[in-house]
């Protein structure tokens, strides 16, 4: 395996504009709704429509600059096909990612930690097609539904449903990075050196120390080979870490995973349908039922409008962290087969 590092450099430079442009949209966003960590009540502002279209405009932007800094995507992507349609572009990102985890023969290490890439691999596209209207979305008695006015209707207290498990998410991967680093120096790894002979042996140690303190399951026999094995293709690679890990460092890498494959997903599907319906009056008044809005619409009997609050926090969570996963998934996609 290579890293094609100047290729994941132009890569990172041009998607870093379109997290600064995303950043800057949030900033004015900021400005018209006040919010912070523990607020689960609406919020009044005083444009809800420019709000909501100002957050939407944020991630967009973000699941753009994720795009681009995997390379795979060229303008007319985005200009002609993606759109403005976050969640359909997302979905496809995460197929791609599927498709270079096997460029770089992880695909059965990923079987042994117990992830079906195949499956996922078939569900995003089914979510994609949906998403972009090739295929159509039925619901529990077989109802022809549509994924924009699924999600506007969204009520609040699924929202909150929502909110609740991806910082739960997030809250569990600083957990498990804080008693990780705690448990190094039992581990006869002090100040980042060691030497480490028996790779499984130490992950199965380190593993089995993380969940009795958080009172987890520990991973399986398959999981800790897997693992071990996975540390050392990546290394093999060129991913080997250069110098003392620092707890900063992991937690950011963490932070950033979890912001592209947790955050941004549902982020992109909360906000994705409100592109033009936060910007535009209709001729005789919206209607919630079907999904046909205008900007005049937009009061707290809409669900993301009722919890704008909470969606704003998790947002200016996830593009903080998303700074430093642009650089990670540059080099991820920067790695290509030996010639």
């Amino acid at each position: 395996m290579n890293i094609d590092e100047k290729r994941a450099k132009r890569n990172v430079e041009y998607a870093r504009r379109w997290l600064d442009r995303a950043i800057r949209d949030f900033s004015v966003f900021r400005k018209l709704v006040p919010f912070d960590g523990k607020t689960n009540k609406p919020i009044r502002c005083s444009g809800p429509a420019l709000a909501v279209y100002l957050l939407q405009q944020s991630i967009e932007k973000a699941v753009k600059a994720a795009a681009i800094a995997s390379g795979q995507y060229g303008a007319r992507d985005f200009r002609q096909y993606y759109s403005h349609n976050s969640l359909g572009l997302i979905a496809n990102l995460y197929n791609r990612i599927i498709a270079q985890i096997q460029v770089m023969h992880l695909d059965t290490v990923a079987k042994q930690m117990g992830v079906d890439l195949l499956d996922g691999e078939s569900k995003l596209r089914t979510l994609e097609n949906q998403v972009m209207g090739k295929t159509h979305l039925l619901g529990k008695n077989g109802e022809d539904l549509n994924f924009r006015s699924t999600s506007i209707r969204i009520s609040p207290e699924v929202i909150d449903q929502i909110i609740n498990m991806i910082i739960r998410i997030r809250s569990s991967t600083l957990a498990i990075t804080r008693v990780a680093f705690g448990m190094l120096p039992m581990l006869g790894v002090h100040k980042g050196q060691a030497v480490i002979e028996d790779t499984e042996g130490f992950l199965r140690s380190l593993a089995d120390s993380i969940a009795a303190n958080l009172q987890i399951s520990s991973p399986s026999e398959q999981q800790m080979k897997a693992a071990a094995q996975l540390i050392q293709q990546m290394i093999g690679s060129g991913f080997e870490p250069v110098g003392e890990p620092k707890r900063r460092d992991i937690i950011a890498g963490n932070l950033g995973a979890w912001a592209l494959s947790a955050a941004l997903l549902f982020l992109s599907y909360l906000t994705f349908a409100h592109e033009s319906t936060s910007r535009y009056p209709l001729k005789r008044g919206g209607n919630t039922r079907t999904g046909r809005i205008g900007c005049d619409d937009y009061d707290t009997t809409l669900g993301i409008v009722n919890r704008i609050g909470r969606i704003g926090y998790v947002t200016s969570l996830t593009l903080n962290d998303m700074k430093t996963e642009i650089d990670a998934l540059a080099l991820f996609f920067a790695v290509t087969q030996d010639t």
